[in-house]
């Protein structure tokens, strides 16, 4: 019994919503219909077409070989911290987060306000408010591929696609410019090692000719030459890891894994160097570049020294001439580095305001207002007809903001009548 009753008053209740929707129809629908027509109305006349234009540009590529150190002879990280568009990132951050951050900087929006008098534009005079006008309308966004995508919306079509365009002109720009210094940081450092190496090189060359000279010709054993090409080819490579640890030293921290990891391959090298020249072997034999040395007259082993140490300053000079080339090459390059993959385009089609849609929302917005007023407006005749209690605190209410009502005419009407007196 109680549930058919329930479910008698669940039908009377749908029944009387939807009475109440065809008593007050007319005014439903006049409302929804000028609602929507007003709204409309207002975003025609004070809302602008907008047009957005997008570029994209392709991942930042690790450039490794063209600046690496050692070329095929040993690896070597140096590349990947100086050459091409390679920068070392911390933590997670990819190439294209780079990328993305040197958009959204201040160097770059300043730039572009510069080129496009954007101030005058956007008619504002503080630096801060046209850079904050400008990013509010840009959006930079990294894709999982790894390709950028930047967009910028302006009222202009024209000028939203040279805008959003000159992001990336400036970004190659910035970008160039912080691979230019490093490469004259780089070349600057290898030229003053490469001038310690000349003199060091002249020096052995002088000392081997003057033995030479003195004591006439010597000849070694191919082992030995060997072990001395072994040395001179560790100790090039020792000089080289040096380098790199230096220019890390000027970007990464002590506790950096990259820079712990560059001593400990240093340290590494020193080490093998070091056993190749005591000849300590593993049973203890007293040798010296796996040849034993007893007996051997002291002329043989002083020939041996300055033969090692000319091959050593050769082996240098040669791989930091070479290194030297290539930081010259990447100073004075001017390619772009920043690939465009597709250039904005003027926009054809707006990108806001949806008007249509807009309107259509207005008058579904004044349809539930509408709606709820009648509703509350029914539901208050019928409380009234029946006397209750519930209509009682209503008219209560009611007389309370009638009352503010006419607190704030009388407020009001002082202060007008203050101001004509």
């Amino acid at each position: 019994m109680n549930e058919r009753q329930n479910h008698t008053k669940y039908d009377l209740f749908i029944f009387n919503f939807f009475a109440v929707i065809f008593r007050w129809r007319r005014l439903l629908i006049v409302n929804t219909i000028l609602a929507a027509a007003i709204t409309l109305a207002v975003m025609l006349i004070f809302f602008p077409n907008w047009y957005m234009a997008t570029t994209s540009i392709m991942p930042p590529e690790k450039d490794v070989g063209s600046f690496g150190f050692g070329g095929g002879m040993f690896p070597s990280n140096l590349g990947a911290l100086l050459g091409g568009s390679g920068l070392a990132l911390p933590g997670l951050a990819t190439p294209s987060d780079l990328y993305a951050s040197i958009l959204r900087s201040r160097a770059v929006g300043l730039a572009v306000i510069e080129k496009h008098n954007l101030k005058g534009i956007f008619n504002t005079d503080l630096e801060t408010k046209t850079l904050g006008e400008l990013y509010a309308r840009t959006g930079v966004n990294v894709h999982a591929d790894g390709i950028i995508s930047l967009s910028y919306e302006d009222t202009d079509p024209e000028r939203a696609a040279l805008i959003a365009n000159s992001f990336i002109e400036e970004l190659n720009r910035v970008n160039t410019e912080n691979l230019v210094s490093k490469a004259r940081a780089t070349r600057e450092f290898i030229e003053r090692r490469l001038e310690e190496s000349v003199e060091d090189l002249k020096l052995a060359e002088e000392e081997y000719e003057a033995f030479q000279k003195k004591h006439k010709a010597f000849s070694l054993e191919e082992q030995v030459r060997a072990a001395i090409n072994t040395i001179a080819t560790l100790k090039g490579e020792l000089v080289l890891a040096e380098i790199e640890l230096g220019i890390m030293k000027k970007s990464l921290s002590p506790d950096h894994t990259q820079y712990k990891n560059q001593l400990f391959k240093i340290e590494q090298i020193r080490k093998q160097i070091e056993e190749l020249e005591s000849g300590e072997t593993a049973a203890g034999d007293s040798t010296w570049l796996g040849i034993s040395m007893a007996g051997a007259p002291e002329l043989g082993l002083e020939f041996v020294r300055l033969t090692r140490e000319l091959k050593i300053q050769e082996t240098i000079f040669e791989l930091l001439k070479q290194q030297y080339e290539h930081a010259k090459i990447q100073e004075m390059r001017d390619t772009p580095t920043v690939q465009v993959l597709d250039s904005a385009r003027i926009p054809e089609l707006k990108s806001r305001p949806k008007r249509v849609f807009t309107a259509v929302l207005g008058g579904i917005l004044s349809f539930g207002l509408t709606l709820f007023f009648v509703l509350a407006y029914e539901f208050t005749q019928r409380e009234k007809q029946k006397g209750s209690e519930i209509y009682r605190k209503i008219s209560e209410l009611t007389g309370m903001l009638n009352e503010d009502v006419y607190w704030l005419k009388k407020l009001f009407s002082k202060k007008e009548k203050g101001n004509a007196g």
